[in-house]
């Protein structure tokens, strides 16, 4: 497979680059806000770029996660879905190993596994570049809830291109998300 069919193959699986994207925002922004919050709040002198890194090893951690979920659950559903085929084809079980089939399922459980991980970790830059960039916390923040809001309605434009829904309906519902994420990270981090 060529850098071309393999990038093709990447949006494709569109489900994942929406997961992985989501996942990575939403919950590095969380992880970064509260790291944000509870260093704002203990008083502590910690530089942005500290909690940035924080945001960043939750965001690998993410990553990792959602690409090996993925294969398993993956591998798991693909095996499935061969044996009820060779149980229809009345044959016997892994009678379809190793056929066109079954790489075809390899291909896929792969695909799915990296294109759920990548996104993840490319989502999780988002949230983390200003605390890696700004030295001011305050514009730290503001930057990162910006920058994180701005990603968000593009993926929701994306998710509704995907699915032929509303763009705009799509685009909020997930804003909306990104909302509650915002006011629990930021509670739980020190606004109380």
């Amino acid at each position: 497979m060529n850098i071309r069919e393999f990038i093709q193959e990447y949006f494709k699986m569109s489900r994942y680059v929406a997961l992985g994207s989501l996942d990575g925002i939403l919950a590095v922004m969380g992880v970064t806000l509260a790291a944000s919050g509870v260093a704002s709040v203990g008083g502590v002198n910690i530089p942005n770029y500290i909690i940035g890194l924080t945001g960043l090893s939750g965001g690998m951690a993410l990553a990792m996660s959602n690409a090996f979920g993925s294969f398993i659950g993956e591998r798991a559903e693909e095996a499935r879905t061969i044996r009820e085929l060779e149980k229809k084809m009345v044959l016997e079980e892994r009678s379809l190993d190793d056929t066109l089939i079954h790489q075809q399922a390899k291909k896929r459980i792969y695909m799915s596994m990296i294109t759920h991980g990548f996104s993840s970790f490319a989502g999780s830059f988002v949230p983390v570049v200003p605390f890696l960039l700004i030295e001011n916390r305050t514009d730290a923040i503001l930057t990162t809830i910006s920058l994180c809001f701005v990603a968000l309605v593009f993926l929701g434009i994306y998710l509704g291109k995907v699915s032929r829904e509303s763009l705009l309906k799509t685009s909020l519902e997930i804003v909306a998300i990104g909302v509650l994420i915002s006011l629990v990270s930021f509670l739980i981090g020190g606004g109380h």
